[in-house]
């Protein structure tokens, strides 16, 4: 059953989907033995069939411009991970044209790109899915990308600076600013060639609604525009926001959604109050939706989660610790917790990363949508922590 994901009120659930999940290790322990699958259509159409039939309301999909490592911005050369993605872009145009999903966030750097091809590429997902297509941008605090794009060089995080908030903000406050500008230059140009402009009969369009933009006082990012594509429906804004200071102001400026990273450090409510006391502080804030973004190894008992966990760690030589919260343990239970969430911080919704395709992805598409369709029923768990 589809949920009516236009229902403001509504709790929406969002799958992330990357190559054979989040776990370094997934290839080893994944279903899919041939690599070519990763990179074929079908094969992210069947999961966006599946999504969409068991109650996802969105998929995201992500950008990057290096290829992925264990450890982040170290490059290596193992041979049994995922290496490589497609273009978030074209698979998310594969993705509206073969599938009913409700949408699909595209994550797309604004690092290392310019304003004006974002925004026609984004405006050209949309004219394909109106209403359909979100944008995450994606600041880069990998050295690497800028050699692999050859584009200038940035600031960068080591891999032991990337959970310490002090040291995100130290090292990448400029990239933060940069991206704000970036995407308020975006969402200009999208006014540039407004959909309402398109005319029929033998008048193509009305030529005085479409225009460029003034550039006055916008030295870093002075894309003019106007764009190729007409913006038949804006795409939503999400930005994903680890616990910093830098990008909680990304997002309270320029977002219609953030992803939130909780952790033991830093629960659900800490994380809330954090940033609803950034938006005060924020001119101009925008109004913001906000998710939880959290990595899920599920089981058919929690004792069986923790073990599909141990075998991921062992396969990877080293424990998994992301960016963000893992929760181990059944599907009942963590649908138990999202609905306790939504109850008691009033969160719009929730992204899952499940840290291997397919096991992890199809018990949420198959027990916890179905879970939190009925959670009306579901009584409040105290006694389900995660682990």
């Amino acid at each position: 059953m589809e949920r009516d994901s236009t229902n403001s009120g509504s709790f929406r659930l969002g799958l992330a989907l990357e190559g054979t999940g989040w776990h370094p290790a997934s290839w080893l322990l994944s279903s899919v033995t041939d690599a070519a699958e990763v990179f074929n259509g079908s094969y992210w159409t069947n999961w966006g069939q599946a999504a969409t039939s068991g109650g996802i309301d969105f998929i995201t999909l992500e950008d990057g411009l290096s290829l992925q490592t264990d450890r982040f911005g170290v490059a290596d050369r193992v041979h049994d991970r995922v290496r490589g993605r497609l273009d978030p872009v074209v698979t998310a145009a594969v993705l509206l044209a073969t599938t009913d999903i409700s949408e699909v966030v595209v994550s797309r750097n604004v690092t290392h790109s310019n304003p004006f091809s974002v925004a026609a590429q984004l405006a050209s997902l949309a004219a394909i899915g109106p209403g359909r297509v979100a944008w995450r941008p994606q600041v880069s605090a990998d050295a690497r990308d800028a050699t692999a794009v050859g584009g200038s060089e940035t600031p960068q995080l080591r891999p032991e600076d990337v959970y310490v908030p002090t040291r995100i903000a130290r090292r990448l406050r400029d990239l933060f600013r940069d991206a704000e500008d970036y995407v308020r230059t975006v969402r200009e140009l999208w006014r540039t060639f407004p959909g309402e402009s398109l005319s029929s009969g033998n008048s193509f369009l009305h030529r005085d609604m479409v225009a460029p933009l003034q550039l006055t006082g916008r030295e870093r990012y002075p894309a003019a525009g106007p764009l190729t594509v007409p913006v038949l429906k804006t795409p939503k804004v999400a930005v994903l926001a680890h616990h910093a200071l830098e990008p909680y102001q990304l997002a309270a400026a320029v977002a219609d959604r953030v992803f939130v990273t909780p952790s033991r450090a830093h629960p659900i409510p800490v994380l809330l109050g954090a940033f609803q006391e950034i938006e005060k502080l924020t001119p101009d804030a925008t109004e913001t939706e906000v998710y939880a973004d959290v990595a899920v190894v599920l089981g058919d008992t929690d004792e069986h989660a923790e073990t599909r966990l141990a075998q991921l760690n062992e396969a990877a030589g080293f424990v998994w610790a992301p960016d963000t919260h893992v929760f181990v343990g059944t599907a009942d239970r963590l649908a138990r917790e999202l609905v306790s969430w939504r109850e008691q911080f009033g969160l719009n919704g929730v992204r899952l990363r499940p840290a291997v395709l397919p096991d992890d992805a199809d018990r949420v598409i198959r027990d916890v949508a179905p879970s939190l369709e009925g959670s009306a029923v579901l009584p409040t768990a105290g006694e389900g922590q995660s682990s």
